[in-house]
């Protein structure tokens, strides 16, 4: 279960869009992930966002193996979308079991701003493991770049 301390990943960016277009086009992981070095490989919707569920295969450096499944469990339109992202990971070339690493939950958060909406993630990682730490960095550019990819897909903006 996600704790009460501080979030892992605390990033936002302005969106040059209205709250609701930009809330509609995060509610699909594919458009989240687009850009990202990930497949996503399935994804079933749901009408209300709750349920949502998605399963990316990451290409993690050798001779790891990553997937990820990723489930919405909270959407409040237009204002709010929470997903909990469980990764494993495994020696590439075995079978599993994997080994599962501490479940990410995403926060994402849409707010009106000027003529556009800020949009904000907050990453709360359950128990970080030696191995999230040392991955902080790079964890925290992915999201960022994450963030810009969407700004950039309604005309610009750069994170804050």
């Amino acid at each position: 279960m996600m704790s009460a301390s501080r979030p892992w990943v605390d990033l936002d960016v302005h969106v040059d869009a209205p709250v609701h277009a930009v809330f509609e086009y995060c509610r699909d992981p594919r458009n989240i992930h687009d850009g990202d070095p990930v497949e996503v490989v399935d994804v079933e919707l749901t009408d209300d966002g709750v349920g949502t569920t998605a399963h990316l295969d990451y290409p993690a450096p050798f001779p790891l193996e990553e997937d990820v499944d990723y489930t919405v469990t909270e959407s409040l339109a237009d204002q709010r979308l929470v997903y909990e992202a469980r990764s494993s990971i495994w020696l590439r070339g075995h079978h599993r079991p994997h080994h599962d690493l501490p479940l990410d939950v995403f926060v994402w958060t849409f707010a009106p701003e000027d003529d556009g909406t800020r949009l904000r993630v907050e990453v709360h990682v359950e128990d970080p493991t030696l191995g999230s730490r040392l991955a902080h960095a790079s964890f925290r550019d992915v999201v960022a770049a994450r963030l810009d990819r969407i700004a950039e897909h309604f005309g610009g903006a750069a994170s804050s």
